[in-house]
């Protein structure tokens, strides 16, 4: 009678048991090999054990359906260690009551607390858990499944969870799914343990199998409470905006026993071995049909070919809300002489206040930075003891504050009475000495200068000329932090210049202390540039192009809205990295999404390579960056 062909749909649920049965039978061949030719020598005492523990039975076995018992029984090899059982091993779908696992000489014992729901796979996935007991090493991701029905749901969904600002991988975060056929299913992360569950390793990876066929939304959660909801306003959390279909994530039969290649290795074999091996394919059914030599190749081929094209590799990635309300975060004395009010959002209408009279001593200077999110009070110290301050911003916030503006050093600190006070001065040179061409060298300080009075003991110096003269400053701008040297500069010289103490004076009582530079116009042999012709998505409201150096810190960004060639100028040899943040609110900085309103965190896409920059050439990419792709 001809043999009726197997149909493919079986394929998924009897691919693993093939290869387990092929492995073991190829290692038992070789063995049996190994063993024929083998030469009698003296024992050496054997290399250092680095291969894992290896399960040598479990009861019920793995892969079992219809399980209605309360108590598993997995059995070593080799004594194990069980490393943070509650932490590392993960049973989905989760389960009301966390099991017993405990360890009783080389077997792991697990047993239920509770009734296991009807015709349901589980898994139990036991992460780095499990460790033999003298070299350490690690048995990772040892997954055990069984059914509580006739049949086991094969299906699988893997991927990996990364940072959403700087695309780090996150360790430790919950994994979930939601079947898409429940009911409000937008709300279940807030409200509903998941159906099912899986954890990242350091890699930021996961995978969750034993699915049914069915399409999922797919939720992580950095799970700050431990009750598995998303109800915390700080917790991160990544989502897909679309559901998923999980697909069939096993993989292709390896080479070792590739079906192709099984006559060539029997013809080596003597008879007994190929008639064992031979046995025990042909011995291998699925409900009525057999499954013989012939199968391998169909097996291999079409397991590789839906392996390839539906085995799913997710990217989530995690994030924190803000809240959208504007709220005053800090109202505080942080120095002597200094108020800071940091706001939630930028706080550009602000108005910060008092309703008292100010003597013209109190010298009393605002400052923000650049977002609006913070604004500064300077003032003269020892003026007044205490002050009235009112914060008002739209109908959302009215504050009134009464501050005593005598600081108190953190920790009990008291500085020295007679401890001079020292005014920060930094400049706008690149690598301590270049000034770039065409620019103004700038002094900046620490805080608002209210009085310059330049001495005859400061100096000049152009080449070996000395002058005591010519070193003349001016306020650069409305605040008083900012300072330029008047003289005029030739790319030709080398300069200095030292300024005495005591020259400026800050609102808040600070004198510099003495400056000496030593700068030069840099000359083109000196530094890089990098030019780039960047094309947004369509669409795309405007794109941030950010220069950073090699750790991701942002050096410099251009903003553009359409095809643009974007110049990064006066760059000091390093190693540089491009990214481009896809500004779709356009508000000039990367924004993190919101799981309520459904809104993902913005993208953030890096260029391909890093850009290695040498003094005195340019970087010109021909091939245009190309943000569609």
């Amino acid at each position: 009678m001809p043999r009726t062909k197997m149909s493919f749909s079986y394929l998924c649920p009897v691919i693993r048991r093939l290869k387990h049965i092929l492995i073991a039978t190829g290692l038992l061949l070789m063995a049996f090999l190994a063993q024929r030719c083998a030469n009698a020598v003296a024992p050496t005492g054997g290399p250092k054990d680095d291969q894992p523990p290896k399960v040598v039975e479990a009861v019920p076995e793995n892969r079992s359906v219809n399980f209605s018992g309360k108590r598993i029984e997995i059995t070593f090899d080799e004594y194990i260690t069980l490393e943070n059982a509650n932490q590392n091993v993960m049973i989905s779908p989760p389960l009301s009551e966390k099991p017993d696992i405990k360890l009783k000489n080389k077997t792991v014992v697990i047993k239920f607390k509770e009734d296991l729901a009807s015709n349901t796979t589980y898994t139990i996935n036991f992460g780095a858990a499990i460790k033999d007991l003298h070299e350490g090493n690690q048995f990772k991701d040892y997954v055990y499944s069984f059914s509580t029905g006739d049949h086991i749901d094969t299906l699988g969904i893997a991927g990996k969870v990364l940072n959403a600002e700087d695309k780090k991988p996150v360790d430790g975060v919950y994994v979930s799914l939601y079947a898409a056929d429940r009911d409000n299913l937008d709300s279940l992360p807030m409200t509903t343990i998941p159906d099912y569950i899986t954890k990242t390793d350091k890699e930021g990876k996961f995978s969750l199998n034993g699915l049914a066929d069915k399409k999922y939304l797919v939720f992580a959660l950095k799970d700050a409470n431990a009750n598995l909801y998303f109800d915390l306003p700080n917790e991160e959390v990544a989502f897909l905006d679309t559901l998923v279909q999980a697909s069939c994530l096993i993989k292709p039969i390896p080479p070792v026993i590739d079906s192709t290649k099984v006559d060539s290795i029997a013809m080596q074999l003597d008879s007994l071995a190929i008639d064992t091996l031979h046995k025990l394919v042909d011995s291998i059914a699925f409900e009525t049909e057999e499954v013989t030599m012939e199968d391998f190749v169909v097996f291999e081929t079409e397991t590789t070919a839906i392996y390839n094209q539906k085995a799913l590799d997710l990217t989530l990635y995690m994030f924190t809300e803000v809240d959208s309300t504007q709220v005053l975060l800090e109202k505080k004395l942080i120095e002597e002489g200094l108020l800071r009010f940091v706001f939630r959002h930028p706080a550009k209408e602000a108005v910060v206040m008092t309703p008292e009279m100010l003597p013209d001593s109190f010298n009393l200077v605002t400052t923000h930075s650049a977002e609006y999110d913070t604004i500064w009070w300077h003032f003269t110290p020892n003026v007044k003891d205490s002050l009235w301050v009112l914060v008002k911003y739209d109908t959302i916030i009215n504050d009134s504050t009464h501050y005593s503006l005598k600081f108190k050093e953190p920790g009990g600190n008291k500085r020295r009475k007679n401890e001079p006070k020292k005014l920060n001065v930094s400049n706008n040179m690149l690598n301590k000495t270049g000034l770039i061409p065409g620019q103004d060298l700038i002094l900046k300080f620490s805080e608002p200068i209210v009085n310059y009075q330049m001495r005859d003991s400061a100096v000049f110096k152009c080449d070996t000329s000395i002058y005591y003269d010519r070193l003349s400053f001016e306020k650069a701008d409305e605040d008083g932090m900012q300072y330029r040297l008047t003289t005029p500069f030739s790319a030709d010289s080398s300069y200095s210049f030292e300024i005495p103490d005591s020259v400026f004076f800050g609102v808040r009582g600070h004198t510099n202390d003495v400056v000496k530079n030593d700068f030069h116009v840099l000359k083109e042999d000196e530094y890089g540039n990098i030019y780039i012709t960047v094309i947004p998505p369509e669409g795309m409201k405007q794109v941030v192009v950010q220069l950073t150096n090699e750790n991701g810190k942002v050096l410099m960004e251009q903003v553009i809205t359409k095809k643009e060639e974007v110049m990064f100028e006066y760059l000091m040899p390093a190693k540089y990295k491009l990214r481009a943040l896809l500004d779709a609110d356009g508000n000039g900085k990367w924004s993190t999404g919101n799981y309520h309103h459904r809104t993902m965190p913005e993208t953030i896409l890096d260029y391909k390579d890093p850009l290695e920059l040498k003094a005195g050439w340019d970087i010109d990419l021909d091939d245009a960056w190309n943000l569609n792709q």
